[in-house]
């Protein structure tokens, strides 16, 4: 019962730490153009290394117990979060 608690716990701690980082997905910044009747706003880009790190390091501290694999799931969906913040 305790790994299953803790197995919940580390998906839990991943999911917020992958999280964090999109909470300003959709950002927007306060550059507009008045030129014409249609204003447009600009877009924060967000970095995909940056991403790739934050998530690697959440992984391995989340999956102590293999570091390597945490580290490289967690990565993978850093950088997967990122391209998806900066497509839209």
């Amino acid at each position: 019962m305790a790994l299953k608690n803790n197995r919940v716990f580390q998906a839990a701690a991943l999911s917020l730490a992958l999280a964090m980082p999109a909470s300003n997905a959709l950002a927007v910044t306060h550059h507009r153009v008045h030129r014409t009747s249609v204003v447009h706003h600009h877009k924060k880009h967000h970095s995909e290394t940056r991403g790739t790190v934050i998530g690697a390091v959440a992984g391995a501290v989340i999956d102590h117990k293999q570091p390597l694999k945490g580290a490289l799931v967690g990565g993978a969906l850093g950088n997967i979060v990122q391209k998806v913040r900066n497509k839209h």
